[in-house]
């Protein structure tokens, strides 16, 4: 068992992933990872709500009941905003935890998100600052 398995209900995705009243709110909650049995349901989520026809040029994605996210995660939230981008649309992730931030932090993905709202600035690591 890893530190953030806590006997949640893994194989199951958000209920309600894209609300039918709300094309450009997508929510995504539990956890994000290579065990959940999760990941191609969110992707599929978020993939469908990226390249629907007529659909809103910025679809926020609402984090903020995520538990954890490791790389299969960033890479289906990375995937997701490049498909936005290569269809004139953007993702906006609301309520990051800092778990989330640090990982895009730390990978350099940070910037090709926007973040609602913006977490504090990360405390430099290296004693250096500015």
């Amino acid at each position: 068992m890893t530190d953030h398995d806590h006997g949640h209900d893994h194989d199951h995705p958000s209920q309600r992933p894209v609300p039918a009243d709300r094309p450009d709110l997508v929510y995504v909650s539990g956890e994000l990872d290579l065990d959940s049995g999760r990941a191609a349901a969110i992707d599929a989520a978020l993939r469908r709500a990226v390249i629907d026809p007529g659909g809103p040029a910025e679809i926020t994605v609402d984090v903020g009941g995520l538990g954890f996210c490791d790389s299969t995660g960033l890479n289906i939230l990375l995937r997701a905003q490049l498909t936005a981008l290569s269809h004139g649309r953007t993702l906006r992730l609301r309520a990051a935890n800092p778990q989330l931030v640090k990982l895009l932090h730390r990978t350099g993905a940070l910037a090709l998100f926007t973040l609602d709202p913006l977490p504090a600035a990360p405390a430099p690591t290296d004693g250096n600052t500015l």
